[in-house]
């Protein structure tokens, strides 16, 4: 690591703050700085992968250190000369903070993880009627409240800092419990009507335009599964059929939720983050131009910003090539030889493609989860297709350092697309038929149902 120069105890009475760090195995060459959604700044590695910023005029808050695909909330307030550490290898586990400010963050940190690992609890949730994952919530909000008093006792944190650390655990909790509520509404009904009084009482008292968490993982996530969880219980009184309540991707459900944030949020950098998470997985995942035109329409209402509806515009102008029915079959991909294919020449049994980028830490799971359906279903191919696109060396090395099979490893061929949609469509599926027609584009890999998905594939 290395120091700051011109920063000493003069630094505690001003209006500036400093933030320098070393970043162990980039994945780019710079670092992007943002507060309340707004990028304060794109700050350039050196040579050694180190950099260094100066804050003027610094808003005591939460600000997002944004090193793609990778982000983390800091915490800074006037006078503070915080350096970081952290390995791409292994982010979370390794982030480490230094200097003035660094207990703070350190401690955000940690309960980040903690954040991480209560997920898994949800992939248990059958196991736990609803009074016992109340319970189980309940006891991870309270130890993560002990760990803050714990570690205040020691730090004696600003009451400002404190209060916020508080919000960010009950949102959390909150997140857990409306995650919860829709996997049992959805997968496991029978406990649908055990939940006990009280279950959902924060929602009389949400805050659904805090300026401060804004910034926050935890509190952006709870407010999207909230309204998930609104659009079941609007689907409910719609007439339309209850599976079609229960997909996400249906675009009389993604237009409820667009109309709720819509009405709900109005700090407008929050409520633009979530009409266009909700939005993009619309379009994305749209199975007709109709859907697509009827989502942008919803957008034009909320009055999403112009730019920004531009964008969505040419997100589902290229939804369009991806539609059931379309023929995928000249597209052009790399193998692994560096040899150009058309996807023709690979296709002739029902496939399975699914789209990933070296650059996310999800591919991992992702190929975890193919290599299983292999060997369970030997009759439907598996092809990957990476979207790293200009970057061929680094999809090599993933491929050979992870193992993957390479004769199903491939790289999408140069196109028309602008490099920065591919994001959108990182971990989707398409299911293909021997002409290479789009069957299917709305599976989720991770779906307790995507196995059912596949047999109804192969019995077409």
């Amino acid at each position: 690591m290395f120091l700051f120069s011109g920063c000493g105890e003069s630094n505690e009475q001003s209006n500036i703050a400093y933030l320098a760090g070393e970043i162990l195995n980039p994945t780019s060459d710079q670092i992007i700085i943002k507060r309340n959604g707004r990028i304060l700044d794109t700050i350039l590695l050196n040579d050694k992968n180190r950099f260094s910023y100066k804050i003027d005029s610094v808003e005591k808050g939460l600000y997002i250190i944004e090193h793609r695909p990778e982000t983390q909330n800091v915490y800074i307030s006037p006078g503070d000369s915080l350096l970081l550490r952290v390995n791409t290898l292994a982010f979370d586990e390794s982030l480490h903070f230094s200097g003035k400010g660094f207990a703070k963050n350190n401690l955000m940190a940690e309960m980040f993880l903690q954040d991480e690992s209560t997920g898994r609890l949800l992939l248990n949730f059958y196991k736990y009627t609803p009074q016992r994952f109340g319970e189980i919530a309940d006891s991870i909000r309270s130890e993560r409240e002990r760990l803050l008093e714990k570690s205040n006792e020691k730090q004696k944190f600003s009451e400002e800092f404190i209060n916020l650390s508080k919000d960010i655990i009950a949102y959390e909790n909150r997140d857990l419990r409306e995650r919860y509520t829709y996997l049992v509404n959805k997968y496991y009904k029978k406990y649908g009507k055990q939940f006990p009084p009280g279950f959902h009482d924060y929602r009389e008292n949400i805050d659904f335009n805090n300026r401060e968490l804004q910034c926050s993982p935890g509190y952006k996530r709870f407010l999207q599964n909230y309204l998930i969880n609104y659009s079941l219980t609007w689907c409910a009184t719609s007439g339309l059929d209850e599976k079609d309540c229960y997909d996400l991707n249906n675009v009389d459900n993604v237009n409820a939720r667009l109309r709720k944030a819509g009405e709900l949020i109005e700090l407008p950098t929050l409520r633009e983050y979530i009409l266009r998470r909700i939005a993009v997985r619309g379009i994305v995942m749209a199975d007709s131009r109709e859907d697509i035109i009827s989502i942008l329409k919803v957008l034009q209402e909320q009055k999403f910003a112009e730019e920004d509806l531009d964008e969505m515009k040419k997100l589902g102008t290229i939804q369009l090539a991806f539609l059931p029915g379309i023929s995928l079959s000249p597209i052009s991909v790399v193998n692994m030889e560096g040899q150009l294919r058309k996807l023709s020449d690979i296709i002739d049994r029902p496939t399975v493609v699914f789209l990933w980028s070296a650059k996310t830490e999800g591919h991992l799971e992702e190929h975890k989860r193919i290599r299983q359906l292999r060997k369970k279903y030997p009759e439907i191919d598996f092809i990957g297709v990476n979207l790293d696109v200009g970057d061929e060396p680094g999809w090599r090395v993933a491929v050979r350092k992870n193992n993957y099979n390479t004769n199903w490893e491939y790289q999408l061929g140069a196109t028309s697309i602008e490099n920065e949609y591919y994001a959108y469509y990182l971990d989707k599926i398409l299911f293909l038929n021997t002409s290479g027609e789009v069957v299917k584009g709305d599976a989720v890999l991770t779906s307790p149902n995507f196995e059912t998905h596949l047999l109804e594939f192969l019995n077409r």
